[in-house]
Order: structure tokens, then sequence, then C-alpha cells
């Protein structure tokens, strides 16, 4: 998936825009990444965070699926225990591309 197209890019960085104006809270980060865990897969990640106690704010990882042509996919991020989590979350590498940039610098994103 070295030569992801202009046109994947756009949309998944389209549905992070969708994403962070419907956020409840705070959200922000957001990153295309790919894992063996799921192959030919395109997983957009960004952190939400939980501040409706001020005093212990809560991190989260929050993760959508693409195919990668940057149509949605249903796939599950969620794993039997610790061990295989953990697996799964160094397995993470964020899709080396300066394409989506520009999406940084709107409003919501």
């Amino acid at each position: 998936m070295e030569n992801l197209q202009k046109d994947s890019i756009k949309k998944i960085m389209d549905q992070a825009v969708l994403i962070n104006q419907g956020c409840k809270e705070s959200c922000f980060d957001f990153q295309i990444m790919t894992s063996n865990f799921h192959k030919e897969t395109l997983i957009l990640r960004w952190v939400e965070v939980d501040i409706r106690d001020v005093e212990r704010p809560i991190q989260y990882y929050r993760y959508r699926c693409f195919n990668v042509d940057g149509s949605a996919q249903n796939c599950s991020i969620h794993y039997a225990d610790q061990a295989e989590a953990n697996a799964f979350f160094k397995s993470l590498r964020a899709y080396p591309t300066q394409e989506f940039t520009n999406y940084k610098n709107k409003r919501y994103v």
C-alpha cells in the first residue's frame, strides 16, 4: 500500500472532518495507519479526550477501517486480551505521506 491514491486519502480525511464535527468532547491527531493484523485495510486513528471530569480527563484511541480505495469497511478493533491488544498497537504504522497535512489546517481537524 505504498502508493495510496490521493482520492483515497481525501475520502478518508473527509470522514475525519465529519467525525471531528460530531465529536462530543475533544478529538484530534487523525492519522491514516496500516497494521499487519488487518491486511489490505487502512485504519483511521484519532484521539478523543473525555473531559467531563476536569480533574481526571480520559484519553481514548478511536479507530475506523477503510478499504484501500477509501470506502468505509466494517472491521473490529477489539481483542480478547491485553497481550493481543498490545501486539495490535505495536503493529500500527502511520501512512508515510504529506498528502493530508492540509486537513490539519481545517477548522475541525
